[in-house]
């Protein structure tokens, strides 16, 4: 059974700090890669490249 976490995360764009969260599905708890994958690919779409810090990973109601 495959479970959806809330990831939050910030990352500098633009000379700003910015608060973002995305939603991952996954069979069991994400591994850090999975986590790392998801938020690089939101990221991407959004913003480009650009350096993370992962805040947390909760699993989404």
């Amino acid at each position: 059974m495959s479970t959806t976490f809330k990831i939050h995360y910030e990352h500098q764009a633009e000379g700003h700090l910015h608060s973002e969260e995305v939603l991952l599905e996954s069979e069991g708890e994400p591994t850090e890669a999975a986590v790392q994958d998801a938020v690089r690919q939101d990221i991407a779409k959004h913003h480009g490249a650009a350096e993370f810090t992962v805040i947390s990973v909760a699993p989404y109601p």
